[in-house]
């Protein structure tokens, strides 16, 4: 932002939501219920990630109290959400969501930011140099949630709060990676939709997207030719991709290689993937995290690793986020994934400083020690 203006920004914001600001207060007229959640999405079509691992804890466990649930598509007026929001002792949020910045919350209210990615990777929010540290964005979360108490100090940077208001008790939606239940299904069903994958071992390819945002979101077709890596792996193994769902540019497979390597942009969640996957392969993406809870080996593969070193900044030396070797051209990947290994001291370092607190209770700890309720 320009300069002159900065100082102006937490003006422009609260002038931009002023109808809403003004059905929130009038609703703090009423009492705020204790025992009432509010889980507010906007970047999301339903619900889904923390909120929805926290929601089903509270539910199976028939935790006394009442959630209520706001996203993108079941979006109520202004006036149900203002008083829905003023009378909720928790609101729960997974992004980034103006509307709550501009809020004074009650006495005793709590803003819970749930943020959907996790561990510390790619410098965001307020670690950025371009940030405008001006601005309300993040600054009035009472609590927020992180991986392990390593990178606490970072998620309190990162939304310009005090490190106090940091809780280290681990990613709710990690709590299914330690499902077996829920793995055998998952497993059964992937198979099922690809009989082909049987018997292979499974390179996950899996890059995040260069650009802005969604709308100038792609992935250079240059960084990565499918046939030459399926070939130069063997037909011992299978290649699935999955891109990032804001690349639209997706190549097609040739039919050579079509018996082993598939696309599964169809597939919403990641982690699924993960449980039949041996290696993945990615590159700034934060699926590393989830992928290292289930000791599955990883490569990074990063042909402009200088170029967004420079415009993005990682919070790590880049070779950290490896639990295992970091490649800059793809005549060395291959080797690179068969040569990948999951019992290694690097893979347990990575453990402990990014996911140390998530080990399948996460939900539970998150109910108990911040909603304060016991199951």
């Amino acid at each position: 932002m320009n300069k002159l203006l900065s100082p102006f920004y937490p003006f422009l914001q609260k002038a931009r939501f002023a109808k809403f600001i003004m059905l929130f207060n009038k609703a703090k007229k009423h009492p705020l219920e204790e025992n009432k959640i509010l889980m507010f999405t906007t970047a999301r079509g339903k619900l889904g990630g923390n909120l929805a691992a926290i929601k089903k804890y509270i539910e199976e466990n028939e935790i006394d109290c009442k959630v209520n649930t706001f996203t993108s598509v079941d979006m109520p007026d202004e006036a149900t959400v203002a008083y829905e929001m003023a009378t909720s002792r928790f609101i729960l949020v997974d992004d980034f969501e103006p509307l709550v910045y501009v809020l004074k919350l009650r006495e005793n209210q709590h803003l819970v930011q749930v943020w959907h990615a996790m561990g510390a990777f790619k410098k965001f929010g307020y670690s950025r140099k371009s940030a405008e540290k001006n601005s309300l964005t993040h600054k009035n979360y009472t609590e927020a949630i992180v991986s392990s108490p390593e990178i606490a100090k970072i998620y309190a940077e990162a939304f310009s709060i005090d490190e106090s208001r940091i809780k280290p008790v681990g990613v709710p939606r990690t709590d299914l990676l330690f499902d077996e239940a829920y793995r055998k299904k998952i497993v059964k069903r992937l198979y099922e939709k690809q009989p082909k994958l049987k018997g292979k071992k499974i390179c996950l390819f899996a890059p995040t997207f260069r650009g802005n945002n969604v709308n100038d979101a792609h992935y250079p077709s240059a960084f990565m030719n499918v046939e030459k890596l399926a070939d130069a792996l063997g037909r011992e193994w299978a290649v699935i991709i999955k891109y990032h769902p804001f690349i639209k540019n997706i190549p097609d497979i040739p039919e050579n290689v079509a018996d082993r390597v598939f696309d599964f942009g169809d597939e919403r969640e990641i982690n699924d993937i993960l449980f039949i996957t041996d290696v993945l392969v990615t590159d700034y993406s934060s699926v590393i995290f989830e992928n290292a809870i289930l000791n599955n080996p990883s490569v990074l593969y990063a042909p402009d690793l200088t170029e967004y070193n420079g415009e993005r900044g990682f919070y790590f030396d880049y070779d950290a986020y490896s639990c295992g070797q970091v490649v800059e051209k793809q005549e060395q990947l291959a080797e690179a994934v068969k040569n990948a290994e999951n019992h290694t001291d690097k893979l347990e370092r990575f453990k402990k400083r990014f996911v140390s607190c998530c080990d399948g209770g996460s939900s539970r700890r998150f109910v108990e020690e911040i909603l304060g309720k016991k199951a």
